[in-house]
């Protein structure tokens, strides 16, 4: 059985980073991701721009330098980029802190030792046990933290209020005009019209085409599926067809129905559904709706979330975005009440249901594991728990 001093399961935009940081404090560190590849949302889930960039992070800026200099950021914003070309960074950066990767590989159980964690995984080789000192869930859907015990909310009551969950898809040969973002409902519009079928199946009224910097690609946010349950097998892979049902809809009625987009090609689909919502921890401090309109300031702060709360309907009434002030994300709501030794990061941290839709953004997610992460590393280190890390000792 193989020891570690920190496992990351997931590696999304808060785990890859978790991993990194942990990595560069000299930690021995797992990562195990089910795709083939990192980056999460950000890669396999073709979420364009990088929302919160401005959270001013080792990784997020070394991130931004990488692809500068390789010609593969810009677009909507200036913070857009290649999607494959940030595979290859994070990849990259894991490799040099010395971070085990683990490809194809899922989550199976987690029990709790005397010292630490026993984190079961299967892939290839079958299920596969390992020790670690600190777990670090950074699933998106809390499944480890959920397996430890911990507790969770969804929704503001159930799963019924949960945001709509969203299919991103890849296109090819973009017209002219649509070098950066650009809202096309007036084209859909066309489209559907033109083709003869109601306006009203548009799926979402404010959808994106978003331009891949120095490509001729973009990514497209349209699908809204509604009224899924995110902690269900069967209702989510149901998204997912309803989710390509509505692509080849769409896309049909623009290439052959618009004039403008005769020569478009439909390139993929996203690996990764788009859920939005599913659980949240039920941590040491919880983040209020108040602490986002108020701008609230916290001593633990790991880092700020500067993204509106933006709700996408849970039931197609449309999306409502609301102004916050800047707010303080505090390392309390990464720790599950009752768990030692564990830590959450990414949109399932201790939120209520309308904060959790400003923090949910990726650069946000990205700043809670690079703090998660060194935080981690400073507890084994100096033998401490967790709760015990000073406001210093999250940064340093």
């Amino acid at each position: 059985m193989k020891n570690y001093d920190i496992i990351v399961c997931g590696g999304g935009p808060s785990g890859v980073s978790a991993a990194i940081s942990a990595g560069r404090k000299g930690m021995k560190v797992l990562l195990i991701e089910k795709q083939n590849s990192l980056g999460g949302m950000w890669t396999n889930g073709f979420v364009c721009p990088l929302f919160d960039v401005e959270q001013d992070t080792p990784i997020i800026n070394e991130l931004v330098d990488d692809l500068k200099a390789s010609g593969n950021w810009g677009g909507f914003i200036g913070e857009s980029f290649n999607f494959e070309f940030m595979k290859y960074f994070l990849e990259k950066k894991c490799i040099e802190s010395n971070v085990d990767l683990l490809y194809d590989t899922s989550f199976l159980d987690i029990i709790k030792d005397e010292n630490g964690w026993k984190v079961t995984v299967n892939n290839i080789d079958g299920a596969t046990q390992y020790n670690c000192k600190i777990c670090i869930d950074a699933t998106g859907d809390a499944v480890v933290a959920d397996k430890a015990g911990a507790q969770w909310r969804i929704g503001e009551t159930d799963y019924t209020q949960c945001q709509a969950m969203t299919l991103m898809f890849l296109v090819g040969n973009i017209p002219a005009g649509y070098d950066t973002m650009k809202h096309c409902y007036n084209e859909f519009v066309t489209a559907y019209e033109n083709a003869g079928i109601p306006v009203e199946k548009i799926p979402f009224k404010v959808p994106y085409i978003i331009r891949i910097p120095n490509t001729n690609f973009a990514v497209v946010q349209l699908t809204h599926m509604y009224g899924f349950n995110p902690l269900d097998a069967v209702s989510r892979t149901n998204a997912v067809i309803e989710g390509r049902k509505q692509i080849i809809e769409a896309y049909s009625a623009l290439k052959n129905h618009h004039p403008d987009f005769s020569n478009l090609e439909l390139i993929t689909s996203a690996a990764l559904l788009g859920v939005r919502e599913s659980r949240r921890i039920v941590g040491e401090y919880e983040i209020t709706v108040d602490d986002a309109l108020n701008g609230s300031k916290f001593e633990d702060k790991t880092g700020n979330c500067h993204f509106n709360m933006d709700v996408h309907s849970s039931n197609g009434g449309g999306q409502h975005c609301t102004p916050i002030k800047r707010f303080d994300i505090p390392f309390r709501s990464f720790i599950p009440k009752g768990l030692d030794n564990f830590l959450v990061v990414g949109r399932c941290i201790s939120g209520d249901h309308k904060a959790m839709a400003a923090y949910r953004v990726t650069g946000d997610c990205s700043a809670m594991g690079d703090c998660a992460g060194n935080a981690a590393a400073n507890a084994i280190l100096k033998n401490k728990s967790l709760r015990d890390i000073t406001p210093e000792e999250l940064h340093s």
